[in-house]
């Protein structure tokens, strides 16, 4: 099996639990539901792998219980429910909900809560043929609870112990608004700001935006206060709660590009790095009483899956991805100010790719970046260098918003500090050739009209005209009309120039780089017919510029076959600007 193919496998199981191994699932070729120790799942032993059917209106894991849920209504008022255990033994029982006037209940959401004595508990979001929506909490042999919620959005934590249910509101573009409502009181519920993470035993966990970057927040439930949670270091990703009560916070933050772990305590109010590196991207999977477990992928230290026991041992098990077998290097450094993090093949490099990462609000981090594309340069001897460019997260807000309105000249000093270091390898900048994905491919093709010399640019599902994917987007929320207008030059009377991302000013580029644009024709974010209608202007001014339609493909593969396809097409794109072989 291929990386492409091993490393999309892989990062579609789900962690449930863990014994001596990771117990995972997947979803098998027949449509059921696979559950296994790490190698019964992955094929690699023929110990017995437990199957369950994915049928139901929904299907909840509730990691509390470590057991599956089917949740299916019989067109009326009866609820079934089935219950899966790792183990394949089920529990089958029924719930009858209230009865509407307004048709039949649909269930659009079910998610594992707390009733007032704290027993583990099912809780519906439905809605009726008006769409009129409820909370139905439900458990075996027990009485159905409703709650109507006041604010529109998504229920993301219950728990009747505090008088609890916290719906989430999306804004666009903009920081979703969390509203705590109180369904046995009723009081008047409480609004704030921030990014919904965790919950546990009366706490919730949010990570709000803030001017110096994002900050965790924990939130009592209960009181509805706010305490900012310290001691932690770098860009926070993401954060849960220890299930043993002891207050303890396991949490994610990004420094330099690379993921690191911390165990923050409620006693000192410190966190501690745990001993991870090379972790890679980090991510977590699941949370319950037993411990916490994650999946890291980095593109020279492979995959790991990791799991933080109720003691805080932390346990590491090898992923289907092994350790990159080459001597390459890896390192964080800063051309000027410019961030980047530097990939190095054992030998001297012969080439260089620059890659964009899309957004543009995002992070260049190791995390197996162009699904392990970055291993097949190294092994060719090409360098890569993943550019933080001006306008991405983590290195302050003035790295952020040096580029708002001022792209071109942000973007050149990028890309001249980039060059100058290729040289000092002995690199020409005819070596160099940009790779970049949705934003990060309007980027590329800028930098071909910035550096003429370069040997050109590989694009994939490029943003080229920000006017019209802003008026796509207000279209579909007017709150991206202003988020959209802080950052680019979108007025009427702007030309493409001012624009930058135009393809007027796109396809104006000086001879002599080619650009490849690979582009699935069913792209739900960026438009497939810009990028042609782009390459036709580009050819009528004698530009060496080509398109490679994906027929039936999305903005990102959607299953494993477009893996493969979209990978084999950006690196033969590759191959051929650079004129290097790749393995």
């Amino acid at each position: 099996m291929r990386l492409p193919e091993t490393f999309f496998t892989e990062r579609q199981r789900h962690l449930l639990s863990w014994g001596d191994r990771p117990v995972l699932g997947e979803v098998g070729e027949d449509g059921t539901f696979r559950i296994g120790d790490q190698d019964a799942v992955s094929g690699k032993s023929g110990a017995g792998v437990v199957s369950m059917a994915l049928d139901g209106d929904a299907i909840l894991y509730a990691e509390s219980r470590e057991v599956f849920t089917s949740v299916t209504l019989d067109g009326g008022p009866r609820l079934a429910v089935v219950e899966t255990g790792l183990d394949g033994t089920q529990e089958h029982w029924q719930a009858a909900l209230p009865a509407t006037a307004n048709g039949p209940w649909t269930i659009h959401d079910v998610l594992e809560g707390r009733d007032e004595s704290g027993a583990s508990v099912l809780v519906l979001t439905v809605q009726d043929a008006r769409g009129a929506t409820e909370f139905h909490q439900v458990s075996a042999g027990g009485p159905v609870t409703v709650h109507t919620p006041r604010a529109g959005g998504q229920l993301v934590h219950w728990d009747l112990r505090y008088d609890t249910a916290v719906v989430r509101q999306d804004q666009g573009p903009r920081e979703p608004v969390l509203h705590l409502e109180r369904p046995v009181t009723g009081t008047t519920p409480v609004s704030v700001p921030g990014h919904w993470r965790d919950g546990w035993d009366g706490r919730g966990l949010i990570v709000r935006d803030a001017e110096d970057g994002p900050r965790l927040v924990a939130w009592d439930l209960g009181s509805s206060s706010l305490r900012p949670v310290t001691g932690t270091r770098g860009h926070v990703d993401d954060a849960r709660i220890l299930r043993d009560g002891t207050g303890r916070l396991l949490v994610i933050t990004t420094i330099d590009g690379a993921d690191v772990l911390h165990l923050w305590s409620d006693e000192t109010g410190e966190a501690e790095p745990l001993p991870l590196a090379p972790a890679g991207r980090l991510r977590f999977r699941v949370a319950g009483p037993r411990g916490i477990g994650l999946y890291s992928a980095g593109t020279l230290a492979g995959s790991a899956w990791l799991w933080l026991d109720e003691a805080g041992a932390l346990h590491r098990s090898r992923g289907d991805i092994p350790a990159h077998d080459g001597g390459a290097g890896l390192r964080h450094v800063t051309y000027g100010r410019t961030p980047v993090l530097e990939y190095l093949p054992e030998e001297p490099p012969v080439a260089l790719v620059i890659s964009l990462h899309g957004g543009p609000e995002s992070v260049e981090r190791d995390e197996l970046r162009w699904d392990g594309l970055y291993r097949d340069l190294l092994k060719a001897r090409i360098a890569v260098m993943g550019l933080n460019y001006s306008g991405s997260l983590g290195y302050g807000t003035d790295h952020t918003r040096r580029a708002w309105k001022n792209w071109t000249r942000a973007f050149e000093e990028d890309l001249r500090a980039c060059i100058a270091t290729a040289r000092t390898w002995g690199l020409d900048d005819s070596d160099i050739a940009l790779l970049g994905g949705s934003f990060g491919g309007g980027l590329a093709l800028l930098g071909c009209g910035l550096h003429g010399g370069l040997s050109g640019a590989v694009c994939s599902a490029p943003l080229i005209d920000i006017r019209a994917h802003a008026q796509r987007a207000a279209d579909a929320d007017t709150s991206y009309e202003d988020w959209f207008g802080e950052r680019f030059e979108l007025g009427a009377s702007t030309s493409p120039a001012q624009r930058v991302f135009d393809p007027v000013h796109l396809s104006a580029a000086p001879p002599g780089p080619r650009a490849v644009l690979i582009h699935g024709d069913q792209d739900e974010v960026t438009e497939w017919r810009d990028s042609r209608d782009a390459v036709d202007l580009a050819v009528r001014h004698g530009l060496d510029w080509k398109l490679l339609t994906e027929p039936g493909l999305g903005h990102v593969p959607g299953d494993v076959d477009e893996v493969i396809l979209r990978y084999g097409h950006v690196k033969s794109a590759l191959s051929e600007v650079l004129g290097h072989p790749l393995p």
